[in-house]
């Protein structure tokens, strides 16, 4: 029988606003967050460029110092900076800290994920002196969040929602030139539209080099997320190629990009991190290793453990990485089979699985299929932002009290009144019952 602790408390006067924070798996899933009324406001209604990234993490830094650190941890082909903000207080433990790490954005056309790394960072900051658990949180651990790894690609994305790659620059069509002749608004629609029959498939586009071909040199690149060196370039798997016309191409060797370098660096310089967490889009779900096969991982238990409780707090399926299809070097697979960190890749939102939103969005004319909302299919409408922010957000708290207490447990009820005339914190910890749910895709 399910154990149910009721706890009730009302103390509001006066214009005193309210919302509940719940660290409990099975209702953590629809509870709505208290934020602070302190200085730096996000709009979470929009997509941000490079430039509104940086001046959002730079105001973090400087509005919390205490708890907030930020540095870059190298630089992309085109010099941008790669962003590490680090969050923690800096109260002095007997022992080094276990740390929580996450990177977002290895993929350029997958820009929802910046806006999650984003949140989280934002939401920890501005939470710390007014939320005993966030509090609680940050003492007692060290979070890592790389907003974007794939810094170039945010301004390329705006104009070709289709690129995945870096800016690696390569001579695809062996004309000695480089990156001339990606694809292109004709229209000027706003969208680029990709067609294809039975034969054939283009995206939309002229013949920028002339030289009768349409579309064959685009901007970049190394897939990032099948360039680590771990199965890298393995030819039993379904996703990874040596070949860079590719989406999935796997670059000249490992770690040859200098995104996928800086993380080499970061990760091998902190043994602290316990859990990491890598954001896409595409679907929705939370995968775990391995990639490359679909042999189950050494501590397959222990991952299923912490993915049904990611699950039930986000409403995503998970389930193991290759059974969705295998790949080579991937990330993920590099974290846990080299360093053995607990590594999940969350694919935040995505219309990868839904046989209905694709026939509405696809359009057949005269034998020709065509397909223009790229960006739809990876990203959510602006006004839906913020309910795939918070889910994540669910997901990073799950995994950051688990850092902390070692047990799936409901750490706290926190009730966080407005300071117009009081706050109520109650405090309640129960252990919640493990089900024997286990969801595959």
């Amino acid at each position: 029988m399910k154990k149910i602790i009721t706890i009730f408390f009302i103390l509001l006067l006066f214009n005193t606003n309210f919302h509940i924070i719940l660290f409990r798996t099975s209702t953590l899933r629809n509870t709505n967050f208290v934020v602070s009324n302190k200085v730096v406001e996000v709009a979470w209604n929009k997509y941000h460029n490079y430039t509104e990234i940086t001046a959002i993490l730079k105001n973090l830094n400087e509005t919390y110092s205490e708890i907030v650190k930020l540095y870059s941890i190298g630089k992309t082909w085109k010099n941008r900076d790669i962003w590490c903000i680090e969050l923690s207080s800096q109260k002095e433990t007997s022992n080094p800290k276990p740390a929580l790490f996450i990177v977002s954005y290895h993929h350029a056309r997958e820009r929802i994920t910046i806006e999650v790394a984003l949140y989280i960072a934002w939401f920890l900051a501005t939470n710390y002196a007014i939320n005993d658990t966030i509090k609680e949180i940050l003492e007692k651990t060290v979070i890592y969040i790389i907003p974007a790894l794939n810094a170039d690609g945010i301004e390329v994305s705006e104009m070709n929602p289709w690129q995945r790659k870096n800016l690696h620059p390569i001579d695809e069509d062996g004309d000695g030139k480089f990156d001339e002749d990606p694809p292109n608004d004709v229209d000027k629609d706003g969208k680029i539209y990709c067609w294809w029959n039975a034969t054939y498939m283009g995206f939309e586009g002229i013949d920028d080099d002339g030289d009768g071909l349409i579309n064959e040199d685009w901007l970049g690149g190394v897939d990032l997320n099948r360039n680590y060196d771990f199965h890298w370039n393995d030819t039993n798997v379904e996703s990874g190629s040596s070949d860079p016309h590719s989406e999935v191409y796997i670059g000249p060797r490992p770690f040859s990009e200098p995104e996928t370098q800086a993380i080499k660096n970061f990760v091998e310089q902190h043994d602290n991190i316990k859990y990491a967490l890598s954001f896409h889009s595409g679907i929705v779900g939370i995968l775990y290793p391995w990639g490359y096969t679909q042999n189950p991982p050494p501590d397959e238990e222990e991952f299923i453990s912490l993915a049904k409780n990611m699950s039930e707090v986000s409403g995503y399926p998970y389930y193991q990485s290759g059974r969705l299809y295998t790949c080579s070097g991937e990330w993920g697979d590099w974290m846990y089979g080299v360093h053995r960190i607990f590594a999940f890749t969350v694919e935040v939102y995505g219309q990868g699985r839904n046989n209905t939103w694709w026939k509405e969005h696809v359009h057949l004319v005269d034998g020709r299929a065509y397909f223009y909302d790229v960006w739809e299919y990876f990203n959510p409408p602006e006004d839906e932002i913020k309910i795939v922010l918070e889910k994540n957000l669910r997901i990073t708290l799950f995994l950051a009290t688990k850092l902390i207490t070692g047990k799936n447990i409901l750490l706290r009820i926190i009730i966080s009144v407005s300071i117009i005339s009081i706050v109520v914190v109650v405090i309640v910890i129960v252990k919640f019952r493990r089900t024997r749910l286990y969801r595959k895709l």
